[in-house]
């Protein structure tokens, strides 16, 4: 404990002291600081304003949904692309769409057109 505790407003320091979370240890006894206690009341006001406002912040969020709708008025899109696979035959090649959402899945592969190529990579006949 403090040796004396009652000069020049000892019932202020006793009681921040009192407050303190960071307390030192010298030997045997843990002993109270003034600066320990500021800290401990700095970080308990710092933890409580942080506490309010993230709970107010998530109480008051808003549910906002936007739709994108397609303008595109034709059945079809041409799609070109050029995949090159030396390892694989075309035969086991399929090409699936899906849309957006994954939730509705074409296979297009009837209308890829496939050819196989030769060692230097030209279009074998």
């Amino acid at each position: 404990m403090q040796g004396n505790i009652n000069s020049g407003g000892g019932r202020g320091r006793q009681a921040m002291s009192n407050i303190d979370f960071y307390r030192r240890v010298p030997k045997d006894l843990t002993e109270a600081t003034t600066l320990g206690a500021i800290m401990s009341l700095v970080a308990m006001a710092t933890m409580s304003v942080l506490f309010f406002s993230e709970t107010w912040a998530f109480a008051r969020t808003t549910l906002e949904t936007a739709i994108a709708v397609d303008d595109n008025a034709e059945p079809q899109i041409r799609l070109n692309f050029n995949i090159t696979l030396h390892a694989l035959h075309c035969d086991f090649v399929s090409v699936d769409v899906w849309d957006a959402l994954g939730t509705n899945r074409q296979n297009v592969t009837k209308n890829v057109e496939k050819w196989q190529l030769d060692g230097e990579g030209g279009r074998r006949i």
